[in-house]
């Protein structure tokens, strides 16, 4: 898994950049097409407006009286004539309805668009209010020139008038004609890279649960053989006949068998307890408990452990009253994971602080230990079934890594609450909050 683990992870995180790139190339693709499409299409609308405007133009045969005042030389009067424009023919109003209709015509009804009508000497004859705006805009832009032909003209030289149509803010206008395009392109690179996500961290995942299961395996190996061994050693004393002369040796031997088959029957009780618990066989009986002679009792149960080096239990039960609706057996066992942690993860001299208190209607319950305590990415995952503290990469203390699992869950079963706060080699905290009334 270790060796395979950073190839697939290259493997898939390759075939998603190639993804991803196929997509933006093809959306790039689809945006030039659409745009030139989009010229082609205003293109073909000026044609059509050029070609009508061109039918009323006789190929520079007609004429039209000069804008300025008529000038007079002698006796006689001398006129000047000059050739007729499309500003003479048509109003700015003409244009506009034509282009519309060329527009229209062509599906382009939505597009917004400046124009101009320039001379043949490259003068603005008519333009729309915005034209001079967008016009020295070449990048957002397309602009569309075409030549306005006399239908008449009986050779097509020039110069003629030009007919400008200018597209502003192009980019903005192919987005909204392809936005169900590109949210559907975008639509799938989110649901791809979520699919790689989620595989990697499956995959994430998985790691993890094998190392976890290779750690079961080792830590439940060791904890089963220990008794095993013992229990055998025992029974090999036994067998000798010094042993079974002598009355005491035999009661030693037999009660360190049975101790170890104790041991051992606790560690398959809490193996099965972890998978009843998986299939939510589990129920509890409430009854009226009073906590704090539970409690001492499960002090008194680790008498022998507390005796085995310098030790310190206090106890500050202030809780009243002290009967609270619980199952017995269950909080026996929370309360002895509890304990049995501050002992297990004390330094050379256990220091345990039990306290019980009520605060609206609530029982707190608290047990602090001055020992080498936890970092608090250890205490967000301290509830997760199988996990364990490491000390670097080696268990200083050989468990299953099921009682804080189990304790949440007679916890979450109570309708209580529990909050653990821990710091390196300060100690641990934990609190236990509990309804005081029996829960509907």
């Amino acid at each position: 898994m270790k060796k395979t683990f950073p190839f697939l992870f290259t493997l898939i995180g390759l075939s998603i950049l190639g993804i991803l790139f196929i997509q933006v190339t093809w959306l790039q693709g689809l945006f030039l097409l659409q745009k030139n499409q989009l010229i082609e299409k205003i293109n073909q609308a000026g044609v059509v407006v050029s070609a009508d405007l061109g039918k009323k133009l006789n190929g520079g045969l007609a004429f039209h009286f000069p804008k300025k005042s008529l000038s007079l030389s002698g006796g006689g009067h001398s006129h000047s004539f000059e050739e007729a424009t499309l500003s003479d023919l048509y109003s700015f109003q003409d244009l506009d309805k034509r282009l519309k209709a060329a527009m229209v015509k062509y599906g382009l009804q939505d597009l917004s668009y400046e124009f101009a009508l320039q001379d043949k000497k490259g003068y603005v004859e008519i333009k729309s209010k915005k034209f001079e705006d967008v016009f020295v805009d070449e990048v957002n832009t397309v602009q569309t020139r075409v030549s306005i032909i006399p239908q008449e003209i009986l050779e097509t030289t020039g110069p003629f008038e030009t007919l400008i149509i200018i597209v502003p803010n192009v980019n903005t206008y192919l987005f909204k004609t392809l936005q169900w395009v590109v949210f559907g392109a975008v639509l799938f690179i989110i649901i791809v890279l979520a699919a790689f996500l989620i595989t990697i961290r499956s995959l994430i995942k998985q790691k993890k649960l094998s190392e976890i299961k290779s750690d079961f395996i080792n830590n439940m190996t060791h904890e089963l053989k220990t008794p095993l061994a013992t229990i055998s050693l025992a029974v090999d004393a036994l067998k000798s006949s010094k042993v079974q002369s002598d009355a005491k040796s035999v009661d030693y031997f037999s009660s360190i068998i049975k101790e170890e088959n104790v041991r051992m029957n606790k560690h398959v009780e809490t193996i099965l307890q972890a998978a009843q618990l998986e299939k939510k066989e589990y129920e509890i009986n409430r009854q009226l408990v009073d906590i704090h002679d539970l409690i001492q009792g499960v002090i008194d149960s680790f008498k022998l452990q507390l005796e085995g080096k310098p030790s310190s239990v206090h106890t500050q039960l202030d809780a009243v009253p002290s009967e609270i609706w619980i199952d017995e057996e269950h909080f026996l066992h929370v309360l002895s994971n509890l304990i049995d942690n501050a002992i297990k993860y004390a330094k050379s001299e256990i220091d345990i602080t039990i306290k019980t208190k009520t605060v609206s209607n609530k029982m707190i319950i608290t047990i602090e230990d001055k020992g080498i305590g936890m970092t608090n990415d250890t205490v967000k995952h301290i509830f997760e079934k199988f996990y364990r503290a490491h000390a670097g990469n080696i268990h200083n203390v050989k468990g299953f890594g099921l009682g804080m699992s189990y304790v949440r869950w007679v916890i979450d079963m109570h309708k209580g609450a529990i909050h653990v706060s821990s710091e390196l080699e300060k100690g641990t905290k934990v609190e236990i909050s509990l309804p005081m009334v029996y829960p509907k």
